[in-house]
């Protein structure tokens, strides 16, 4: 899964890209209808606000934090993530039931 990585004033060093690689290359053994996602992250007055979207089939996830520093939001969008893939799977196994 190929993450796209917007930021908005806040530089994307390579150790953040490493970190976001890293936490979110995962979510692929939640769901295998994955097909695109996206992160933004953005700084305002000292507060890391991220939001991350993911392309399913047949819908579009979206998950927001909010955090004191980028790698706590990108934990949190992690698992709220986590949360919706494996909702979204659940649905899709017991509707073709």
């Amino acid at each position: 899964m190929e993450i796209k990585l917007i930021t908005r004033d806040i530089e994307a060093t390579d150790g953040l890209r490493e970190y976001i690689e890293k936490r979110l290359s995962g979510l692929d053994k939640y769901s295998s209808h994955i097909i695109d996602a996206e992160l933004i992250l953005d700084e305002q007055r000292g507060r890391f606000l991220g939001e991350l979207v993911v392309k399913v089939k047949g819908s579009t996830l979206t998950a927001k934090s909010q955090a004191k520093d980028p790698f706590s939001a990108i934990d949190e969008l992690k698992d709220k993530m986590k949360s919706q893939l494996v909702k979204y799977e659940d649905k899709l196994k017991y509707h073709r039931a």
